[in-house]
């Protein structure tokens, strides 16, 4: 059985704790923040580098593996990321991750191989799989009931638009100092961040002594990893593969057998039952139909550009970066517009402002103006700063403190397995209709190339559509207005218990 820890804590300091001026809480979200920003760059500033891996290691296979035992290592490690947090605490179970990245950027830099590679890839996502779900469920502890659509909204920036910048990034660093240094990077920001990390973070959130749920680890980490490598190899091995097949349905029966084991554990590894809470259930589910629809324009639009138009990584990011730059701006907005107004208003605003977007993508032709193609990525940036963090806000606002730590591990993972399963299906889209040519530059296939493209952009409106109708289902103001004031008696009592420290003892704490 579980067993909740109770805190001690030093008396409140008379001085609010406070950096140049700077409340405590902010501080903390910058820190979280120069982390965060740092681990979800390295997501997909790394598929730039690809070809230049494949010419240093002499090798025209395995090199995808460089991405799929990231992805791999990030999913499995969100899962636990709830206990670790619970077990050791916020604060130390960043800083662990944050070293872990570090140390395996370094090992990524030097690797002399590429099966050295793939393991340092390994060990990066394991860095990287913990610190995103504890860095956003310690930015949820640290605000107000009433202000976690705002925080969420920045820490958001760094999860919504480091992937837009990475491909700006990517390219400049391969096409001027080699692929080495897409890891190298990480390693200076890592050791200004770890003694950063160590002087000004404090420790936050519910505390448990739980004991560790090996079987359940070990079941749903085999059927992630099942999941996605089937996902991932699909294109290539071919969908009616036995093997595509033997995964896809052998993941799906462990990660079931991993539900049933949930709801049968006295201490699950994740709490499958936060899914019989509708809002919760609700929320998550508008949150994978953004995902996949993010996933569709950061994928395809690049692909599309650098397959018919045949120009640069470089050039490519900087027709994307409008659209980091929408979703930067609009995220405050969008995380203001929760708090007030719920989650409904401003997720199915962004979903209909994206489906404009791609309305506009889904009509290109080869010979569109790149400046054009960047206002419409520009409009979608709009949209997904508005709309995609309202259902995890209110995914969050839905659930009991003691499981702030596990939903925020659950929301992490089944976002990533929606864009895996999301980008599968439109990568099976794109192949029934892409026209078969090994130059799709070639002016007697670029149209139906293009047409391709257009039809999975297609495909991502329906998507969206299907996303505004889910929306309707969200919380508005007044029942989001009824889960922030649950949320604030909950804490208070918890608090009061000596089970939970607030950003109110955090505060103490850094004054002193």
């Amino acid at each position: 059985m579980s067993e909740p820890e109770a805190l001690t804590t030093e008396p409140p300091s008379s001085r609010p704790g406070r950096l140049a001026g700077i409340p405590y809480r902010w501080v903390a979200m910058g820190v979280v923040l120069f982390g965060a920003f740092m681990v979800v760059l390295d997501t997909t500033i790394v598929n730039l580098g690809l070809s230049s891996l494949q010419r240093d290691f002499g090798t025209l296979h395995g090199v995808e593996w460089v991405v799929t035992a990231y992805l791999i290592a990030v999913g499995v490690t969100q899962l636990t990321s709830g206990w670790v947090g619970d077990r050791f605490g916020r604060r130390r179970a960043f800083i662990t991750a944050l070293v872990l990245f570090t140390l395996a950027s370094m090992l990524c830099s030097i690797a002399p191989t590429l099966p050295m590679l793939v393991g340092a890839r390994v060990l990066q996502g394991v860095g990287g799989g913990l610190l995103i779900p504890v860095a956003m469920a310690m930015i949820f502890e640290l605000f107000e009931p009433a202000e976690r659509g705002r925080a969420l909204g920045y820490f958001g920036i760094a999860v919504m638009a480091a992937p837009a910048i990475g491909p700006v990034l990517g390219g400049l660093v391969v096409s001027s100092v080699g692929w080495r240094w897409l890891f190298l990077i990480n390693v200076p920001v890592g050791l200004i961040g770890i003694p950063v990390a160590m002087s000004l973070l404090r420790d936050t959130g519910y505390r448990e002594k739980r004991p560790f749920d090996l079987t359940g680890l070990c079941t749903a980490g085999a059927g992630l990893v099942a999941v996605l490598v089937g996902l991932q190899q699909g294109g290539e091995w071919g969908w009616t593969s036995p093997a595509v097949i033997a995964l896809l349905a052998g993941g799906a029966l462990l990660l079931v057998a991993f539900t049933l084991h949930s709801l049968h554990h006295d201490a699950p590894l994740v709490e499958m039952r936060l899914f019989a809470t509708p809002v919760f259930a609700v929320s998550i589910g508008a949150l994978c139909l953004m995902t996949v629809a993010q996933y569709g324009r950061l994928v395809y639009t690049p692909l599309e550009l650098g397959s018919t138009r045949d120009i640069n990584e470089l050039r490519i990011g900087l027709v994307m970066m409008p659209a980091a730059l929408g979703v930067a701006v609009m995220m405050p907005l969008g995380g203001r517009l929760t708090d007030r107004f719920g989650s409904r208003l401003p997720y199915t605003l962004g979903a209909a402002i994206m489906a404009v977007s791609y309305w506009g993508l889904a009509h290109l032709t080869a010979d569109t103006n790149l400046a054009w193609i960047s206002l419409a990525l520009l409009c979608g940036g709009f949209g997904a700063g508005i709309g995609s963090m309202s259902p995890n806000v209110t995914a969050m606002n839905s659930v009991s403190a003691s499981y702030v730590g596990q939903a925020s591990g659950l929301s992490s993972v089944t976002r990533q397995v929606a864009a895996a399963f999301g980008t599968a299906v439109l990568a099976s889209i794109f192949a029934s209709t892409a026209p078969d040519a090994a130059d799709l530059t070639d002016p007697s296939v670029v149209g139906d190339a293009v047409d391709a493209f257009n039809t999975v952009f297609a495909a991502v409106i329906v998507v969206l559509l299907v996303a505004i109708v889910v929306g309707l289902f969200l919380p508005g103001r007044r029942r989001a207005h009824e889960l922030q004031q649950e949320r604030l008696e909950e804490r208070e009592r918890l608090v009061a218990e000596g089970l939970l420290l607030d950003a109110s003892a955090a505060e103490a704490s850094f004054a002193e």
